[in-house]
């Protein structure tokens, strides 16, 4: 009979302040463990952070190297936030193996060069164990970006068999959030899910037909244990439990050290001229930018920006990407939708009607890492005293087609199906802040 301990980490979100007490947590299992396996169950990097968006997340990586990954797997904030190449190059240092299953290189469906389906690990009483990766296959997003995402079911159908055939115990890295991990472990066979996305914690683990759930939870806030007994290599007990960070002792330095990555990021990101300013520009006046810079950019009359995408003022003088990250965080990307001129009305009204609840709204997810939603602008749409309203000074055909330039981030939301419904192009290679940024350095340009 023997024990071995599974150490996971997921959503970290490149939540550095509580690296340190992480990273020392893993390694100390690692040593005090008679045998362990440590995991990372993805979203382990966000560009919020001045590090990730200066090296491309290349710094998450190797700090990820220092504690030795037996796996990880990637959340969309690794696959969805990168483009094609710099995807493809994310994991050339890396010392652990990415496990990632159901995403396929466009167009020929081929494995990635920087991931394997799954790996087999043998202990030290030769008990095997298969670790197989799963990502949450976002259909409408993924092929933009050369990756063609498999479904989940067709991929257990595909892999499980074949496992079982080889394996004593399978592990499932999944990425894919609580409801889809409940649904895996009441179809199929499957050991142990260590579960990230949805940054669920399950403090104690969840026992789902027989299959052992667990989860840490978000931003490094919680670190996973997992404790699986083997008898005639078979497991005859396992258990979880979520070790909350801030019970970890801290060590004098880890101030120091958590503040110079945001220093070195901020350094790094401070080399990256755009333009110079001639006067501070407010929050409120990047809005009216923002709105122009998308009806430029896709050369239409109309675009629709919420105010809570801009968070600080870009101070005068020299403007780098460093004063742009800090006003605009996120995760988002410019989109242009069609939608009639019903649906448009329909859209007006639905904002008025949610103005007072999502003006101080503290909005959280699809990409949104501001504080609150705030009030939702248009430029281009007016609205006449009499009630009609206008696009680009004509009055609103119901049955004809408008195009409005705006954010992915309203078609992600639940708030308005309206935008959700639309056909919609999306620029997955360009985030709000480097539309800002070209938009600035071509208005700045003689300065």
């Amino acid at each position: 009979m023997g024990t071995i301990h599974l150490l996971h980490t997921n959503d970290i979100h490149s939540h550095f302040e509580n690296w340190p007490r992480i990273s020392r947590y893993l390694l100390a299992g690692q040593a005090k463990y008679d045998e362990s396996l440590t995991f990372d169950i993805g979203d382990a990097i966000d560009r919020l952070h001045p590090l990730t968006e200066a090296t491309q997340g290349l710094s998450n990586v190797s700090l990820m190297n220092d504690v030795h990954y037996d796996g990880v797997t990637i959340g969309n904030n690794e696959g969805l936030v990168f483009s094609h190449d710099t995807m493809n190059h994310l994991y050339d240092n890396a010392n652990f193996d990415v496990l990632l299953a159901n995403l396929k290189e466009m167009p020929h469906d081929t494995q990635p060069k920087w991931a394997k389906n799954y790996k087999i690990l043998t202990t030290k009483d030769n008990t095997k164990i298969s670790v197989i990766g799963l990502t949450a296959p976002y259909q409408l997003t993924y092929p933009a970006l050369g990756w063609d995402p498999i479904a989940i079911d067709e991929t257990l159908d595909k892999y499980l068999p074949v496992l079982r055939g080889q394996v004593d115990i399978i592990l499932l890295l999944s990425h894919l959030g609580l409801p889809t991990d409940e649904h895996i472990a009441q179809k199929y066979d499957v050991d142990v899910i260590m579960g990230a996305h949805t940054h669920h914690l399950l403090p104690q683990g969840k026992m789902v037909s027989g299959t052992l759930l667990a989860a840490a939870g978000r931003y490094g806030e919680n670190v996973g244990d997992i404790t699986l007994t083997i008898k005639d290599h078979r497991i005859i007990h396992k258990s979880a439990i979520a070790i909350p960070t801030y019970e970890l002792a801290e060590n004098d330095d880890d101030y120091k050290t958590v503040r110079g990555w945001i220093a070195k990021g901020r350094e790094l990101l401070e080399q990256q001229y755009v333009c110079t300013l001639p006067r501070e520009i407010t929050s409120d006046e990047q809005v009216y930018d923002g709105l122009r810079a998308l009806k430029q950019y896709y050369n239409v009359p109309v675009s629709m920006i919420s105010t809570g995408m801009f968070s600080e003022e870009l101070p005068k003088g020299k403007l780098s990407r460093y004063e742009l990250l800090e006003s605009m965080p996120h995760a988002i990307n410019p989109m242009l939708i069609t939608i009639s001129g019903e649906k448009l009305l329909s859209l007006l009204y639905s904002i008025d009607e949610q103005i007072t609840n999502l003006a101080q709204y503290p909005m959280k997810g699809s990409g949104f890492r501001g504080k609150i939603f705030g009030y939702m602008r248009f430029d281009g749409i007016d609205r006449q005293k009499n009630g009609e309203v206008l696009y680009n000074g004509e009055a609103i055909d119901k049955g004809k087609l408008y195009k409005i330039a705006t954010l992915d981030h309203y078609k992600w939301i639940s708030f308005f199906p309206d935008v959700a419904q639309a056909p919609a192009k999306i620029e997955l290679n360009l985030l709000l802040r480097e539309l800002m940024a070209n938009y600035y350095a071509n208005k700045y340009k003689d300065n």
